[in-house]
This record gives C-alpha cells, structure tokens and sequence, in this order.
C-alpha cells in the first residue's frame, strides 16, 4: 500500500470510529490567543507514515484552524515497534527529535493508546524544550486501558495517562522495601523513574513485582535484567 492508499484508508477509518464530541472536549483545553500546534508521533519520513495519526492530526488542526507541526519526529526503534510485550516497550522508550517553539501550546495525538508510553515520551519531549502540552488525544485505547470504564462516555472521552493515587499506593504496596531499588533501576536503565511511569505502566510494574516476590525473587534485580535484554542486539 503506498502513502496515498494508506491516507485515504486512514480516512475511512476514522469517519468510521470517530465520535466528534472528542473535539468539543479537546476545545475545553484549547488557550485562545496563544500559539497553539497539532503534533503527532510521525516517524521519519521514508520509514514509517503513521497515516492514522497523521490524518487524525490534520483534521483536529482543520477544526480548530491550526498547523500540525511536522518539525518534529519519532526516532524508530525496530525492536520496540514490532513487539507489543509491555516490558519490552518499557524498557525501550521512544525517542524524538525535532524543533520545539518555546511557549507554544501543543495537542497530542496518535492513533491507538495502549500503554501511554509514546504520548508520555513526546509530552516529556515538548515540555523539555519549552513547550506546553494541553491535551492528548487517540482515536482509540486498548482493552486494558479501558477494562475499568464501564460507562460508554467514560471509555470514549477519557482515560488516565498519568497514575491515579490509587496506581501510586498499589505500586508503593506492590514494591515494598525494594521500591527505592527498583526507582534507582528505571533511574539507571529507562533515564527516568517509577515516578514517571504511566497508568498502564505503573500497573504492569505492580503485577510483575507481585509475582516476582511471591517466586521468592528480587524485583529489582529481575527489572534490570529484562533492561538489559530487551536493549541486547539479539532481540
């Protein structure tokens, strides 16, 4: 399928699955006056299109009569694209590159949300370089995102990226006296702590350190041999 395929399927599929309420809610957010961008998590060009995402962008651009910002790129990681094992995504986060406008406003988009740790990583990535990230937005989320929200309006207009409260006590309780060694692992490894980690994340974490401690194992010490895996050359 060649690019212009895969945009007019893209199209299809969103006039398809898309409820336009998502751009009244994403309007709430929306700061009149101030410069304000659509970005998505494009790869390369040459490498991957991404059409879903690009398509979804350029009509919430169309809506709110803004610019998708195609300055900035993911940075493909092979291993990390094919593989949709949790541990294998979180230990290689995605890595971007591009120009960022200091003090400009951006809206995220992508096409599915599974674990959050592409939105996370460019929300990091716009804010690092001066920018703010005002809402994000998928046109759709995984079974486990959406497994506790019963209610229709809750799965299609909202679910958490950042941990709740509740996330953070169950990883806390999860780690136990080994949640410091484990933060210093993701510190060392990922660049980042258990403290940066997404909802789905922190709930991955969580249920691997349950069943590592009930294998009489240590938990740090299993995270940061899947770390080193999952970046090994044969994998």
């Amino acid at each position: 399928m060649d690019e212009q395929e895969a945009i007019r399927a893209a199209r299809q599929i969103i006039d398809e699955i898309h409820d336009e309420r998502i751009f009244d809610l994403i309007g709430e957010y929306v700061r009149f006056g101030r410069t304000t961008k659509v970005l998505a998590p494009i790869k390369i060009p040459g490498v991957n299109t991404n059409a879903l995402s690009m398509v979804y962008a350029q009509a919430t651009a169309n809506i709110f009569g803004y610019e998708v910002e195609d300055r900035v790129f993911q940075i493909t990681s092979e291993k990390r694209d094919r593989k949709i094992d949790p541990m294998l995504r979180l230990a290689l986060p995605p890595v971007f590159a591009g120009e960022i406008e200091a003090g400009a406003d951006y809206i995220l988009i992508d096409d599915v949300f599974t674990t959050g740790g592409t939105l996370a990583g460019l929300r990091g990535y716009v804010h690092r370089h001066g920018g703010n990230v005002i809402v994000c937005s998928t046109l759709a989320a995984g079974t486990r995102v959406t497994r506790e929200a019963t209610r229709y309006d809750k799965r299609q207009m909202g679910v958490a990226l950042a941990p709740t409260n509740a996330r953070v006590r169950d990883l806390r309780n999860a780690l136990g006296d080994e949640y410091h060694a484990v933060d210093s692992v993701f510190c060392e490894g990922l660049k980042y702590g258990l403290q940066q980690l997404t909802e789905q994340e922190a709930r991955f974490v969580s249920n691997q350190a349950r069943t590592i401690r009930t294998c009489g194992e240590s938990v740090s010490d299993w995270f940061a041999g899947k770390i080193l895996a999952a970046r090994s050359p044969e994998i």
